[in-house]
């Protein structure tokens, strides 16, 4: 992983650690946090002390797998109804475990004690109306809650994971990039709405002092030990053998990216800046075969005329209070029928080092995982 360039000013590797780690002798620099091995002062620890909220999550775990084989030290925080599996597979790694809900702030004291470094992952990804109030508070709220505590706390830097959701949605083919507003607003989807105030949110923290840089990933795949929308997608595809999809535009970004994108974020990020970590401007049909392709079976799916989905999604609305959970196909997903979630990843290319890791290999290794666990044949 890019480490920092030698010319960067020391104060922005003294911002990144934060001033607790002059006073606990953590020689951690900005070197170390990308993985380096140099030698340290007696009594020196070649260390940073890093917050995760969602660490239970699909990016999460990435992130402390990441930080911990690094040799950092990793707090997280958990629901008490986070999945066990994952809460003692985190613990086996060795993650410092604070159970708590950013929803409740009561909890995030004791999560960000000493930290230098806060990875804001946590949010909940919804396509449900009745979603709605939930999201609200959990991606808004929480979000407010966690830059309060974070400068309460005076940690060296947040990076909030937020998403491309919260550019909207636009029509086909335009490619937007962070300089993009917020687009969309009149289809009511609340997960894109939410994303889109949760980062007014940060911004209004770092007008107040708090030094923090937002990423954006797109449509993110890779094998977890998490649960994720997106391998739930794949093992839909492969199990329906998908023949139709609609028009439209998706990217889609390796894991492995995005976790490559955050800590250098936070190692090279801006403050108040936003970062778009993105893969391939794919269609939904090119997406489609990619899948197959990974997967060893013929998946060459038939693009649909454009039909009214704007009536389709409010005749979907009617019987989504009858549809259960494990449906993952909802109505707001139509949102994005015939619409563009095209962006270009320039700005973390040129300014965080970011290079994408290859899809198509990503593809293939979060099928066999699906396979492993029998999820597909």
């Amino acid at each position: 992983m890019e480490q920092l360039h030698p010319n960067e000013p020391t104060a922005m590797v003294l911002r990144i650690m934060g001033p607790s780690s002059r006073r606990r002798r953590v020689g951690a620099t900005a070197a170390s946090f990308a993985g380096a091995r140099r030698p340290s002062p007696p009594g020196a620890q070649l260390v940073m002390r890093v917050a995760i909220t969602g660490v239970t999550g699909f990016v999460g775990t990435a992130l402390a797998r990441r930080l911990v084989k690094q040799g950092h030290e990793v707090t997280g925080l958990c629901r008490a109804r986070s999945s066990p599996a994952t809460v003692a597979w985190l613990r086996r790694l060795g993650v410092t475990l604070v159970q708590g809900e950013i929803e409740r702030p009561a909890s995030l004291p004791a999560l960000m004690a000493g930290a230098e470094l806060v990875l804001h992952c946590a949010a909940v990804i919804g396509y449900r109306r009745r979603l709605a109030g939930l999201m609200q508070r959990v991606n808004v709220l929480g979000t407010r809650h966690v830059v309060e505590a974070a400068l309460a706390a005076r940690v060296g830097r947040l990076v909030h994971v937020s998403s491309i959701a919260a550019l909207g949605i636009a029509p086909m083919p335009q490619v937007r990039d962070e300089r993009s507003p917020f687009m969309g607003g009149e289809l009511d989807a609340p997960y894109f709405e939410t994303k889109a105030l949760a980062e007014d949110e940060v911004q209004r923290a770092c007008a107040a002092g708090l030094d923090a840089v937002i990423v954006n990933p797109s449509a993110i795949y890779g094998p977890s030990e998490a649960a994720s929308n997106s391998s739930n997608v794949i093992a839909s595809i492969l199990r329906s053998g998908v023949r139709f999809v609609p028009s439209g535009g998706i990217n889609v970004v390796p894991l492995e990216t995005v976790v490559q994108g955050v800590l250098a974020a936070a190692r090279r990020g801006r403050s108040g800046r936003r970062y778009l970590l993105v893969g391939e401007n794919l269609t939904l049909a090119q997406l489609m075969q990619r899948v197959g392709k990974a997967a060893g079976v013929a998946l060459e799916p038939r693009e649909l005329p454009d039909l009214p989905w704007g009536l389709v999604r409010a005749l979907l609305e009617l019987i989504e209070p009858c549809v259960p959970d494990r449906v993952w196909f909802t109505p707001d997903m139509l949102a994005a029928f015939g619409r563009s979630l095209w962006f270009d990843g320039a700005r973390a290319r040129d300014e965080l080092g970011l290079v994408a890791t290859d899809l198509d290999a990503c593809l293939a290794a979060t099928v066999a995982q699906l396979r492993r666990d029998g999820r597909v044949s």
